[in-house]
């Protein structure tokens, strides 16, 4: 789409009226039902308890309906009818309530559909599976509260249609469960409490919160509601706010007392069907302070490409151009840039020989374009996609090997400044370099005084991160640096020189690609002789565990997905590039135990799609010299390259960070932790190198069942540090290239699997 058309499109569905300041929907009309002669008098009682909770609390028009027990079903379908009638228009929300018996529906010729009941036994029924499917005809929002035996049962129907995309259902059990009579331990008592407290504590009352609150083993609820939505306008749940009548002051709502600047980046190109898709989650519940929501401007990475590649970008700011690339990625540029060119002329080839003209159905002798040809239909587009994506994948490796902003400190300067340092995403990147390069002076500027905990010596290896709370900053997650309690000051003067540049470079926010925390502060503590890095834990997180954790404790149920492992590798090994890049330092800490995952509130599950790298204990510059103390420990070194074993013989380089991470992909490719491969004897006796070659050997043999090929080739080529990299610049641009091709790009593919 154009830039232009894509703002106007947005600012046109983005109106003023569209913001509203007080309430969310026209009207909110709320329909209880219950039997009229039913055979539990505490189903009416509870019927007017809520009604009055919705009326009373949240000030919507309440109706009630006593089903009859003669010619219930025709006189229940005939007030739904009218129902809809007067308040199925859009921005209407109705909310209907069921209390009293469900029927089974179970017999040898019935299908388990909802059929509501009057009394537990025998007794007049009615098919509300007939009744229901109507929602789908209305433009108002249906919220469906069913507190019934059998409740889930709703979600069927003979036809499509049960859960229709403007409903939202919330039944008390599942639909061969039955659940409680009336009373204290009632689905609908329960239901009329969360409700309560939610319009206590927050104003409102989000459906899926209320479920999940329901749902919790504190709740005192004793069964488990099942929740279906079929939400389609961007609300992924209805939410319950008190209705105000007031009439809005014109001047009020269109008041712009203050402005918020908010930058969205995309992963893809934009296309109708994403600005539907923002639109649909920019009008998703705004708060009711917002009066107004414009888009300012659209920029397209694409242009900005397009204006380095042919030069114009340096009339635009900063002077940097394609002529200043080095020759090998000046080439990689100019033929990704190429591909892209060809994919467009093949794709508007395609278009001119099936549309001879605008407004003009295409020939019935035009052949349909083949779905299995690579360069036609839906797979030119995606192909596109790739080259747009492997093209800016080249000009920010291509651009971070220029010489000038590796060892001049004004290009760098001068670089932060560029629209396509900017739009490329790589101020992080040269931000984070020029803190590395170029560090400030001061060694204290993050330091804070910090009370010592526990002393957790023993247990560090097996976990790099501790949850503390710390005066001034609440809940954070540290990180300990030790260090040898016989070390001269002027020693531990160094290091924390070295701290102190570690946690500036970590301060850095950057983009997914960097997939570590942002570091706040760091502390010393010279009686347990340690440091400690503080990062900022994400939000709204309640635990956090490590991948070693995860591969050993979680059953089969609990492993992630085969796209999900996919994943994980391909963030971890663009982390540890994005470090290798940025900073031109080294980890020395890839491994199963620092690499964490979160679960956040909403959710079972941790967040496998986003891994966070730690274990920074001993980064440190690439051209620096490592410790050559000889170190005696198992669980470090199966990690580690057979040469930093020991007494190591060689300087850790990137190289032997790319081992270490063959070491992890044979982890998450069988899913078990590679010091599983020695007994107690080979971890004692066994040298390093016949440890690396058990781990290369079983790679060969195991990782190609459970992976794949290209996978397997992948390890395979960071096990035996085989790159074809001979020499490289002093930022290891070949080695990054390399590795981006051989090993982050063969497994690309599998990242799209399930």
């Amino acid at each position: 789409m154009e830039i232009e058309a894509v703002k106007g499109r947005l600012n046109s569905a983005l109106q003023l009226e569209n913001w509203k300041a007080i309430n969310a929907y026209k009207s909110v009309s709320v329909l209880v039902i219950y039997w009229e002669d039913g055979d539990v008098p505490g189903f009416k009682k509870e019927a007017l308890d809520i009604g009055h909770l919705f009326r009373e609390g949240f000030h919507y028009a309440v109706d009630t309906f006593a089903i009859p027990t003669k010619d219930s079903h025709r006189k229940l379908d005939t007030r739904i009818n009218a129902l809809l009638d007067d308040h199925g228009h859009s921005d209407h929300l109705i909310i209907i309530h069921y209390g009293g018996h469900g029927d089974p529906d179970d017999a040898a010729t019935q299908e388990q559909l909802s059929v509501w009941a009057a009394l537990a036994n025998g007794g007049p029924t009615l098919d509300w599976s007939i009744i229901q499917p109507k929602f789908g005809q209305v433009e108002a929002e249906i919220l469906l509260l069913l507190d019934c035996c059998f409740a889930a049962s709703a979600a069927r129907t003979k036809h499509r249609g049960a859960i229709s995309s403007n409903m939202e259902l919330v039944a008390a059990c599942a639909m061969s469960v039955k659940t409680k009579l009336p009373g204290p331990q009632s689905f609908t008592s329960h239901l009329i409490r969360q409700l309560k407290t939610g319009l206590e504590t927050r104003g409102r009352a989000k459906v899926s919160e209320v479920v999940n609150a329901l749902a919790d083993r504190n709740s005192g609820y004793r069964q488990t509601p099942v929740h279906f939505t079929g939400l389609s306008n961007g609300n992924a749940s209805i939410c319950l706010e008190p209705f105000n009548t007031d009439l809005v002051d014109i001047d009020y709502a269109k008041r712009e007392s203050a402005w918020l600047t908010l930058r969205i980046s995309l992963r893809d190109v934009v296309s109708e069907s994403l600005v539907c898709e923002l639109i649909d989650w920019l009008k998703a519940h705004p708060t009711r302070r917002i009066s107004k929501l414009t888009v300012e401007e659209v920029v397209s990475s694409t242009g900005t490409l397009h204006r380095f590649i042919s030069g114009e970008e340096r009339a635009r700011d900063s002077g940097l151009n394609l002529s200043q690339l080095l020759a090998p990625d000046r080439q990689d540029v100019i033929l990704a840039w190429a591909d892209i060119m060809g994919l467009l002329a093949g794709l508007a080839m395609q278009l001119k020989s099936t549309i001879t003209d605008i407004g003009v159905p295409q020939h019935e002798s035009a052949a349909a374009p083949d779905s299995r040809d690579p360069q036609s239909g839906p797979n030119v587009l995606l192909a596109l996609e790739d080259s747009l994506l492997s093209l800016r994948a080249a000009l920010q490796r291509s651009i971070l090997a220029i010489p000038n902003l590796y060892a001049d400190r004004e290009s760098l300067m001068t670089a932060l400044n560029a629209t396509v340092i900017d739009d490329l995403g790589l101020k992080p990147f040269l931000d984070r370099r020029l803190k590395a390069q170029f560090p400030l002076r001061s060694t204290t500027s993050m330091k804070i005084d910090h009370a010592p905990a526990l002393d957790i010596s023993n247990s560090k290896l097996l976990r790099c991160l501790f949850k503390e709370n710390v005066q001034d900053f609440g809940s954070v997650l540290v990180e300990y640096k030790y260090y040898d309690r016989e070390e001269k000051e002027p020693a531990v003067g160094r290091m924390q020189e070295r701290v102190q540049l570690l946690a500036d470079l970590l301060r850095t926010s950057g983009p997914t690609d960097f997939h570590t925390m942002r570091c706040i502060r760091w502390f010393h503590e010279p009686d347990h002789a340690r440091f400690g890095l503080m990062f900022e834990p994400p939000q709204d997180y309640v635990k956090f565990t490590s991948l070693r954790d995860i591969i050993e404790k979680s059953g089969p149920s609990q492993r992630p997905t085969l796209g999900q492992r996919f994943s994980m590798v391909r963030c971890i090994g663009e982390a540890l590039i994005a470090w290798h890049r940025s900073a031109n330092w080294v980890h020395q800490g890839i491994a199963s135990y620092n690499i964490v995952f979160f679960r956040f509130a909403t959710s079972s599950d941790f967040d496998y799609a986003n891994p966070c790298l730690c274990g920074f204990e001993f980064a440190r510059p690439s051209t620096g010299i490592s410790p050559n103390n000889e170190v005696k420990d198992f669980e470090m070194d199966v990690y580690r390259h057979p040469m930093r074993q020991g007494a190591p013989i060689e300087y850790h380089t990137k190289k032997h960070d790319l081992y270490s991470f063959g070491v992890f992909m044979y982890e998450v490719g069988v899913w078990t932790l590679a010091g599983k491969l020695f007994d107690a004897e080979s971890r004692e006796h066994l040298a390093p190198i016949k440890m690396a070659d058990r781990i290369k050997r079983k790679a060969r043999d195991r990782l190609g069942h459970y992976m794949g090929e290209a996978y397997q080739r992948a390890a395979a080529r960071c096990l035996n540090v085989d790159f074809g990299v001979e020499t490289d610049d002093p930022v290891g641009s070949n080695l990054a290239r390399a590795f981006e091709k051989l090993v982050l790009k063969e497994i690309e593919q599998g990242t799209r699997l399930g």
